[in-house]
């Protein structure tokens, strides 16, 4: 049975990628950084054949809280679309032709990451800098999810009285509303209050 062309464009992209040490798990692919720590690139893709990248990081730690705490962690703490990281003529999207040579396609595409992609994984592939920045700028982070990712990064920076206050305006912003979003999170702060008592 001959592989659908969705799965000739991975495949071409993962030879591409396999000279730089990022290695395909199921969807995504992950370069090992040490110290629980992993690169992460995975794909939006429309249609078959078009794909967009994204570029991001994925802590262990991080991830081990989210599990302790119901959660399963399938993306990177942080994230950026390719695109975003590419200065003043972005690229968000590459596109590979049915029934082509993909293999120039991917090769630029990979390079575009080399160049742009990694510089970002190797800055935040850092936890202490990691931190210090989501701390300092939480607008980084999409409003439904800064308020769980910041108090997670504070638990895990053994500061339990700066995830209260996270939690704390979260549930006062949320507390008269009934959508999936707020009912969602007072489960969570529910949840990491009994896991993590903080004031």
């Amino acid at each position: 049975m001959r592989p659908s062309p969705k799965t000739d464009v991975l495949v071409a992209v993962d030879t591409a990628l396999r000279s730089t040490g990022f290695v395909r798990r199921g969807h995504v692919w992950l370069q090992d950084r040490g110290d629980g720590v992993s690169g992460w690139l995975g794909f939006g893709i429309a249609g078959c054949l078009e794909v967009t990248p994204l570029v991001g990081v994925c802590f262990r730690r991080y991830d081990e809280v989210c599990r302790t705490l119901g959660i399963t962690a399938t993306t990177p703490l942080v994230s950026a679309p390719l695109g975003h990281l590419m200065g003043d003529k972005p690229v968000w999207h590459w596109t590979f032709e049915p029934g082509g040579d993909h293999t120039p396609v991917a090769e630029a595409l990979v390079g575009a990451f080399l160049k742009h992609g990694k510089p970002y994984i190797d800055k935040y592939a850092k936890w202490d800098t990691l931190a210090r920045e989501l701390v300092a700028k939480p607008e980084s982070l999409l409003d439904f999810e800064r308020a769980r990712k910041l108090s997670i990064v504070h638990v895990l920076n053994g500061n339990a009285g700066a995830a209260g206050e996270v939690l704390k305006k979260e549930r006062e912003r949320v507390a008269d509303k009934t959508d999936v979003y707020a009912r969602s999170y007072r489960a969570f702060a529910h949840r990491f209050s009994l896991v993590f008592p903080v004031r």
